[in-house]
């Protein structure tokens, strides 16, 4: 099984500012550091990025930069974030979303239609009270769906481009998500399924538990779409802890998957310049900032409130919040020289790119120690998640110390369908787990919907 890690959130680091992409200097900083970063034979990754090509459309262009020095593009359909703002998915939406990702990227994210439906009656993958899986009008969205990677998949061909579509795939159970896989099957031409990228497990009518986690990685090992060379690409939306990432490693390492590359992507990393997060290998004292032996874990530092620490003779004092800022400033020195004191770099992490560029003229260190911060972090959690990839002690070790060892040990007897619905029924196994699912009856209360 190969393996990638697909940053989202690009944001939060001003990888497409104008002043990063157009001095030429800072984006060959940051090349050079992505190459030295993010080694596959060092981290056991490729390393992507992924933009939204509905609300950063622009994104596609300006990361061509950057393009040489990364795996893949990936382009979201920004299905999600066009509800959001309250407007309508049009055809012609469609149309822009599908020529821009042709442009652009190399794996498309199709648009999904998503077969639940809240109390107002209206479809809506961000509500979170009175959602519903909508079994009756589940073959027209599976349809629609289908026809939408159709259409998809004609610009990609009419355009000559590279761009790959993933299927998303959406249902309630076992059954569920292997009629809409069907559905899209039949609706796009069979001399065309070649051209299928991949496939992503959509959680919109499933629900977002550790339970509903297992699931969907085991429903996907049955999902017949697979690329020209017949390997199934499989990408997991939105992973920001070890533990999501599980059943993945469990069903390689069990032989339930054969032929995998899987990719996921996250913001949690690249948002952590501006939620104050880093991902430290090994485990971290809470009260020196200091790390120790362990599976790995998320430090966490304070803003303004540490700068008095890291004033004082560059020593912050131990169980100060500037104990943190230095653990987290050696690590990343440790891995790219940031070319700047501690001072510094307190400064660079507390201030806006506008506050920074008025007060030295420009924003490029800026711009340099935030990606290098974020790349550090992604590094780390790669390096975490792949030394448990052929290494079943060490991820029952990580299982235990969230206190799911019986649960996921449990999952290493899963080889079919069968034996999935025997772990999936067993009150010591996946019935203990965490688990907030989707109905496909309307629920009374929020602790039905959520099923605690």
């Amino acid at each position: 099984m190969s393996l990638e890690y697909v940053v989202s959130g690009t944001s939060f680091i001003r990888l497409a500012n104008e002043e990063t992409i157009s001095n030429p200097e800072t984006v060959s900083k940051i090349n050079n550091m992505f190459e030295k970063m993010f080694r596959e034979e060092e981290t056991g990754h490729t390393f992507s990025m992924l933009y939204n090509a509905f609300c950063e459309h622009s994104y596609g262009e300006k990361f061509q930069k950057y393009a040489s020095h990364v795996d893949k593009i990936h382009a979201d359909s920004g299905g999600l974030q066009v509800i959001t703002v309250g407007k309508a998915v049009t055809p012609e939406l469609k149309q822009q979303v599908y020529e821009n990702q042709a442009k652009w990227a190399d794996v498309g994210m199709c648009f999904d239609e998503i077969p639940v439906i809240t109390d107002t009656g209206k479809s809506d993958r961000n509500d979170t009270t009175g959602r519903k899986f909508d079994r009756a009008n589940f073959h027209k969205y599976a349809k629609e769906t289908g026809e939408n990677v159709k259409n998809q998949l004609e610009v990609f061909t009419r355009t000559g481009s590279k761009c790959k579509p993933f299927v998303i795939m959406q249902g309630n159970d076992v059954e569920t998500y292997l009629e809409w896989a069907d559905i899209i099957l039949k609706t796009v031409p069979k001399d065309q399924h070649h051209l299928l990228g991949g496939i992503a497990m959509g959680a919109a009518a499933l629900g977002t538990g550790n339970l509903e986690d297992v699931q969907r990685a085991y429903i996907a090992s049955e999902v017949p779409i697979r690329d020209e060379d017949g390997q199934m690409n499989l990408h997991i939306l939105g992973v920001g802890s070890l533990r999501r990432m599980l059943p993945y490693l469990i069903f390689k390492q069990n032989g339930l998957y054969e032929n995998v590359h899987l990719s996921y992507d996250s913001t949690t990393h690249s948002r952590g310049v501006e939620t104050g997060l880093y991902y430290m290998l090994g485990d971290v004292c809470k009260k020196t900032g200091k790390r120790t032996h362990g599976p790995g874990s998320t430090v966490k530092f304070g803003r303004d409130r540490a700068v008095d620490d890291c004033l004082d003779g560059y020593t912050p004092r131990e169980a100060s919040p500037g104990a943190a800022y230095l653990a987290v400033y050696e690590d990343i020195n440790s891995l790219h020289d940031l070319e700047i004191d501690l001072v510094t770099f307190h400064e660079v992490m507390n201030n806006a790119a506008s506050i920074w560029g008025e007060k030295y003229g420009n924003t490029q260190k800026w711009a340099e120690v935030r990606a290098t911060f974020a790349a550090a972090s992604i590094r780390n959690f790669m390096i975490q998640l792949n030394n448990m990839v052929n290494d079943k002690d060490q991820l029952l070790a990580y299982a235990s110390s969230i206190k799911l060892f019986n649960q996921y040990n449990g999952l290493y007897a899963v080889k079919n369908r069968e034996s999935f619905n025997y772990w999936y029924n067993n009150p010591a196994l996946g019935k203990t787990m965490k688990t907030m699912p989707i109905s496909d009856v309307a629920p009374n209360s929020l602790e039905a919907l959520f099923g605690e």
